[in-house]
């Protein structure tokens, strides 16, 4: 006999099938929760300290060597009369003479007053020149991570082009003194599985660009690809993409040229981002001198046909 579908999991799976898509945001990263994952701020240090902006970075790292000589500060504290010309059970003593240590100041009317004084202020000072270490390798690290500069438009059209539908996302070089080398595109759209018969909810599904490399990205550049009978998107209208749950990712990757370094972004178009019957408004124009001018404060633009 035919093996009869468990209905069981098949009303589970149309029940997850009925959970939208995450959200993204643009910059790599799904807007989504998570349940089960661990995550351990010793192994995942590097990682965190890369993604963290400048101002988190900084506070950070005053907030680490702050309590780094509060934790000797005690220690000098709590040793009782171990710091010559120190104040008796004062704190603020002990903490002063933890700092001048660890960053190796020594004025000289603060002092270690024994043995075991001298053990404390050697572990003092290598604390102190690790982290000066440490923090001056993160620091250039974070500097001299490249980074492209690309600008995606808001949004993305479908409308005729060459006497076909299309669908059309704008991109441009972020740098004015600058070029991406071997530039290459990649567009796939996300969306939902309605076959009955399969086990995905959600299918990563590849499109074909006219163009997907270029030789130098140095100012704008319109990736197009034609929507027909072997296109997913054929035959579908703004409903439909929003019914599918669409969701339109966009990666590049090439040779900054300033670095010599590999650079990649990636941008995210979810269904609201699909225009029809729209095209990008010109940002191309003559300068007063004669050479072309480019306006991006008309980048993200839309005008009818």
């Amino acid at each position: 006999m035919a093996s009869q579908p468990d209905k069981t999991t098949s009303a589970a799976r149309t029940a997850t099938r009925q959970i939208r898509p995450t959200a993204a945001k643009n910059g790599g990263t799904f807007r989504v929760h998570t349940k089960g994952l661990s995550s351990s701020l010793i192994n995942d240090f590097y990682y965190r300290v890369m993604l963290a902006t400048w101002p988190q970075f900084f506070i950070s790292a005053i907030l680490v060597y702050l309590c780094i000589n509060a934790g000797f500060a005690l220690v000098y504290f709590l040793g009782g009369d171990m710091i010559i010309n120190a104040r008796p059970n004062s704190f603020i003593d002990a903490y002063i003479f933890s700092f001048q240590t660890s960053t190796t100041i020594g004025y000289g009317s603060l002092l270690p007053q024994n043995g075991i004084a001298h053990a404390v202020v050697m572990v003092d000072v290598f604390s102190g020149l690790l982290f000066v270490a440490v923090l001056t390798g993160l620091v250039f690290a974070r500097l001299a991570k490249p980074r492209a500069s690309v600008l995606f438009g808001n949004q993305v059209v479908i409308a005729q082009h060459c006497g076909q539908p299309a669908l059309l996302m704008r991109l441009a070089n972020g740098r004015k003194r600058s070029s991406i080398v071997n530039c290459k595109v990649s567009a796939v759209l996300l969306m939902e599985d309605r076959d009955p018969e399969s086990i995905f909810e959600r299918r990563f599904i590849d499109i074909k660009l006219e163009r997907d490399n270029i030789p130098i990205f140095s100012l704008t550049w319109t990736l197009v690809h034609t929507i027909d009978e072997h296109s997913p998107l054929y035959g579908l209208d703004k409903a439909a993409i929003e019914s599918y749950a669409t969701m339109l990712i966009i990666t590049l990757d090439g040779i900054e040229d300033i670095f010599a370094q590999t650079v990649h972004t990636n941008h995210f178009y979810e269904a609201k981002d699909f225009i029809f019957n729209k095209c990008f408004a010109s940002i191309f124009s003559q300068h007063k001198d004669g050479s072309r001018m480019i306006d991006y404060t008309r980048f993200h633009d839309l005008e009818d046909l």
